[in-house]
């Protein structure tokens, strides 16, 4: 899906404040072999999250230079917390009371923020619609049982975006989400709401649906964008583990110093904030300057993979 006036104007994020020191947790070195992380983040006092929450909206709007009156719309990203998948947007509506405008919770995992542009982009058909947060709490390691399902490892982390209606900034020209029911059952949860790894004999059949599928919405996006796939700048993607992520990037002969996958070796992964951190990280690193066209990759449990093309201030 192609836009023309749709800007991420502003964004903020933050993994847990408490520090666990992965060789004190017990973890199967058969996992860490796939997630090369030394320490988990979670948050020690969980009922915090919406005063976080909040904090991170309103430093996104703030850096967006939005007021509170001036969105339009709201959308939840909650995954984890107290085992269900309800959005948080109330809360972030709650930092503007004086808004008015819709809400919408949804989960589509690690590509929730890519869903959330996608979605933000389709309001903008509305010319009342200028500027839509979304928030995104991630307590993931709730679902799991000592902080991984057997093949990722997991940090709990909140953030937020804001889009808005523009024609200049950093543009999103191309939204794209696939999906495979295929490997939905991969991922179950046991009668205690916990996720369990099942029919791991699928993995190689997942990677090679990753692989064609990245590579379908790379050529996409660089074409929304008028560039060649050897002239993108930067690639922020996450698929859950540093293996895996490597393997998808590799198989696209990409360079990986241009790309967000060293930051899998510092935190574990966050879910969709993962891409907001990598983000960050491109432009700590001066790999995302104006001008820059980068691709913003995620993975859903599996079974889904988003992309969003971004020319950053143009």
């Amino acid at each position: 899906m192609k836009f023309d006036n749709l800007a991420l104007t502003g964004w903020s994020y933050e993994k847990g404040d408490q520090q666990l020191n992965l060789d004190d947790l017990g973890i199967d070195k058969r996992v860490l072999a796939r997630n090369p992380v030394k320490s988990t983040y979670v948050y020690s006092d969980e009922s915090v999250w919406k005063e976080r929450l909040k904090y991170h909206v309103g430093k996104a709007a703030q850096m967006a230079n939005v007021g509170g009156n001036d969105f339009q719309g709201f959308f939840g990203v909650h995954n984890g917390y107290k085992r269900h998948p309800e959005g948080a947007s109330p809360e972030a509506m709650s930092f503007f009371p004086n808004s008015t405008g819709f809400q919408m919770d949804f989960s589509l995992g690690c590509a929730s923020v890519i869903m959330g542009a996608q979605l933000s982009g389709l309001h903008f058909s509305d010319p009342a619609m200028q500027n839509i947060m979304l928030g995104s709490v991630q307590l993931i390691t709730q679902y799991t049982n000592g902080y991984s399902d057997g093949n990722a490892m997991f940090a709990d982390s909140i953030g937020a975006m804001v889009f808005s209606r523009a024609d200049s900034g950093n543009m999103i020209r191309y939204t794209s989400v696939m999906s495979n029911a295929e490997f939905r059952d991969m991922f179950v949860l046991d009668d205690n709401g916990v996720y369990q790894l099942d029919n791991l004999h699928k993995g190689r059949d997942l990677t090679e649906f990753m692989v064609k599928s990245f590579a379908t919405q790379f050529r996409e996006g660089c074409m929304a964008m008028k560039t060649m796939p050897k002239n993108l700048d930067y690639i922020a993607m996450s698929c859950s583990t540093y293996g895996a992520t490597q393997r998808v990037l590799e198989a696209m002969n990409f360079p990986l110093e241009k790309t967000g996958l060293s930051c899998l070796t510092e935190v574990p992964h966050m879910g969709t904030n993962d891409l907001i951190f990598q983000l960050e990280y491109g432009l700590e690193q001066g790999l995302i300057k104006d001008g820059s066209k980068i691709l913003v990759t995620g993975t859903s449990l599996g079974f889904s993979m988003a992309t969003m093309a971004i020319e950053w201030g143009v």
